[in-house]
């Protein structure tokens, strides 16, 4: 049995993969193949799901090798190698062939006379030895038609100067097989022929040869009667003859691996007439059910059709179970997990899945494999009750799929049918949960701590985190099924209180769980109590609540704080640059003890009644807002994700709640554009300030304020420029009005409209 290779997934990774040009199909598979031996004589059939079985190159090429070299070593050679033979069969070895030829001639010579090269291949001396020169004439024979009948001649219209050397080869082939006692050599000679008389195209002479040839041909049973037939098919159906082409194809189909897959692409039936035809060549009830497996592969056939109208004719057919197979892989893909699938929307609209009729497809295969399992007259009863329970499980009948997946527990399972059982039996179990606890969360934990049952089912993960997902949203922990299904980042772009509080209490060591810690410690990292923390603290200073934010964000151990970034956000600039970097001189701070030292400002501000010292504090704290926004170099301070397309969709949408769509932000981005703090500071800082050049650069920065604020929130109407216009009037005779008019183009504009 060829075995499947999956990929090992790490326990609870991220499962929302990076969008690329072509969207992947998300869903789950359970459903192994490997259930099915990997039966060549129906080796087509198994393409729906070929990659599954990882098979290498051209299945006919490579048994036709395999099989012609197995027939000579029987035949004539057993005592020389395999190797040997495919050395003097196939390649370039005409001049090899026609100097152990020349050995032959003289009577006197043996294998001895042969060059180094050759004495070393067991096929070639033998030939000399045994004299085997019928096989040998053959061979070279085999060699001089191969040029005009490989797959590349096959597709190439050759010149007609060859057509009179096929035409040659084919009166001297039929001279050498009147001159031949082997019937084995003869019915080589005759495949050769119809291959040269198929290769141009003259496909009434295929038929007269074959009519020719054949009766003087009374060899052992050979593959080479297959091969033979198979140009014979390919003939009749350039003829016209489609009936008996098709019928012979399905004959070879089933009788030669080395052609199997050539005769399953030609099998070709054009009408009801033709196909009655073909089912009247039949001789019995298995060939005719044969006629409908070739049938069943075609892209327009309907398969239900096709497996009831083999089953009638032949319950016990093998080739039911990969067909069913293959059908049950097709639903699985539509309907498993298809009511919590994150990506539902995108598989219908970009993948079409789960096909229109997926539904009424199913009820009709569960009438036909109900059937089935009553009758018990199927090759393997188990596989037909595991795919009716499957059916009822993938048709939300929990019950009775519970009920046929015990029937196969009770019984004496081969090892793939069992661990199919088995893995099916849990798939079941995440798709009844309807409500979690403690000891479910466990068990899930344990079940996918399991690093063996994970690499057999890279599937498995992904399913128990988004059914859990689904749950907890819909049993109000939204927190926690946010974190599961998006990760962490995710709650970072749009911090929303009872989210991050929801997993604050997942990382209080008191209340969590096994299960709760894993999710932290993957979708978070090695210090989910800091981060979250880190974000809770975030969340207030977005809002303003410095006291709180301070006393949260010094939960965080001290010798990590710097972790979360330090800031330096008391430098002015004229031109705002997002992406500006302080000087390595600046007096840097962490959250907690910037937050701090704005509150110490504050205070002082408030009881001093030095001017100077006043304006000055306030229009620090002013400064630390504004640059601590959306339009200056430290938004990290208070945003976790900055995107350069929200200014123009905050412009757009008219709005103050800031929170816009992002392709990487699931859940929405909040970016900090509030100027509400900074213009109160700077307000503050030109009531206090102590003279016309400081009261200059707080007007100057408090209109930079408004006029983003207006921006932002997309205002119509006039725009504002009440401080512009305070600085132009007022403090027109100031330095720093010259300076921002050299420094600020939007204010040049306003000076010189």
């Amino acid at each position: 049995m060829l075995r499947l290779v999956y990929l090992l997934p790490l326990l609870l990774l991220p499962i929302l993969l990076q969008a690329d040009c072509t969207p992947a199909f998300y869903g789950y598979q359970f459903l192994n193949p490997d259930l099915l031996e990997y039966d060549s004589k129906l080796g087509p059939i198994y393409q729906s799901f070929a990659n599954r079985y990882r098979l290498e190159g051209n299945p006919d090429a490579i048994a036709r090798e395999r099989d012609n070299l197995a027939e000579w070593h029987e035949r004539y050679c057993e005592q020389v190698e395999i190797a040997d033979l495919k050395k003097l069969i196939y390649g370039e070895t005409l001049g090899s062939l026609r100097e152990i030829l020349r050995v032959m001639d003289n009577k006197d010579n043996t294998s001895t006379a042969l060059s180094s090269t050759l004495r070393k291949n067991s096929f070639a001396r033998h030939l000399v030895d045994y004299r085997c020169t019928e096989v040998l004439t053959y061979l070279i024979f085999a060699k001089r038609v191969e040029p005009y009948t490989s797959r590349v001649a096959a597709n190439f219209k050759r010149p007609e100067t060859d057509r009179v050397a096929m035409e040659r080869l084919i009166n001297d082939g039929l001279d050498m097989f009147k001159s031949t006692e082997s019937h084995y050599i003869r019915l080589r000679y005759s495949y050769q022929l119809l291959r040269l008389a198929h290769y141009l195209k003259e496909y009434a002479y295929v038929i007269e040869l074959y009519d020719y040839l054949m009766p003087k041909v009374e060899a052992n049973p050979s593959i080479l009667y297959d091969w033979v037939e198979s140009h014979r098919a390919g003939a009749l159906q350039a003829l016209g003859d489609n009936p008996r082409s098709a019928y012979i194809y399905s004959r070879v189909f089933e009788r030669c691996p080395s052609k199997r897959e050539s005769a399953y692409l030609s099998f070709k039936i054009t009408s009801d007439a033709e196909w009655q035809a073909a089912s009247n060549l039949c001789a019995n009830d298995h060939e005719r059910a044969m006629l409908h497996v070739m049938r069943a592969q075609n892209r327009r056939a309907v398969i239900l059709e096709e497996m009831e109208k083999i089953y009638a004719l032949e319950p016990a057919n093998t080739a039911l179970e990969p067909l069913v197979m293959r059908e049950l892989l097709e639903l699985e893909r539509d309907l498993l997990g298809l009511n919590f699938n994150p990506n539902a929307q995108a598989n219908k609209r970009q993948r079409n899945r789960p096909r229109p009729n997926a539904a009424k497809r199913l009820i009709a295969l569960q009438a036909f494999v109900n059937n089935a399992v009553e009758r018990k007259n199927t090759a393997n009863p188990s596989l037909w009750l595991m795919a009716k329970g499957t059916l009822e499980m993938l048709s939300g009948d929990y019950f009775y799929a519970r009920q046929s997946y015990q029937k196969l527990a009770d019984q004496a399972l081969e090892d793939t049918l069992a661990n199919q059982v088995r893995i099916l039996r849990e798939v079941l179990n995440v798709l009844a949960l309807n409500r979690i606890n403690d000891s479910v969360e466990l068990y899930y934990f344990d079940l996918l701590a399991n690093d063996a049952l994970r690499a057999r089912y890279p599937d498995l993960r992904p399913l128990v985190n988004d059914k859990l997902e689904a749950v907890y949203r819909n049993t109000g922990r939204t927190g926690k099924a946010a974190l599961l299904q998006y990760g962490f980042d995710a709650l970072r772009m749009n911090p929303m209180l009872n989210h991050v509080k929801e997993l604050e209490g997942m990382a209080d060591s008191l209340l969590g769980n096994r299960f709760d810690k894993a999710l932290l410690a993957d979708r978070i990292g090695p210090t989910p109590e800091d981060d979250i923390n880190d974000l809770l603290g975030t969340y207030y200073l977005q809002k303003g609540q410095w006291e709180t934010a301070i006393e949260v964000f010094n939960r965080v151990d001290l010798g990590r704080q710097e972790a979360y970034g330090t800031y330096a956000p008391f430098i002015k600039q004229f031109k705002d640059r997002v992406n500006f970097r302080p000087s390595a001189a600046a007096v840097r701070y962490t959250k907690a003890d910037l937050l701090a030292r704005l509150l110490e400002l504050e205070d002082e501000a408030r009881r001093t009644d030095n001017d100077t010292i006043a304006a000055r504090n306030f229009f620090n704290i002013g400064l630390a807002h504004y640059n601590m926004s959306y339009y200056s170099y430290n938004w990290q301070l208070a945003d976790n994700f900055r995107s350069g397309s929200s200014g123009a969709r905050a412009a757009a949408k008219q709005t103050r709640d800031w929170v816009f769509s992002h392709r990487d932000a699931p859940l929405g981005n909040r970016e900090s554009m509030s100027m509400d703090r900074a213009s109160y500071y700077f307000e503050r800082a030109l009531e206090r300030a102590p003279g016309r050049e400081a009261a200059a650069e707080a007007a100057f920065f408090a209109a930079k304020a408004q006029r983003n604020q207006h921006y932002a929130a997309g205002s119509p109407g006039q725009r504002p420029f009440t401080y512009f216009r305070l600085l132009k009037d007022a403090y027109y005779d100031t330095k720093f009005y010259q300076k921002a008019v050299e420094e600020c183009r939007t204010f040049a504009w306003f000076v010189g409209r």
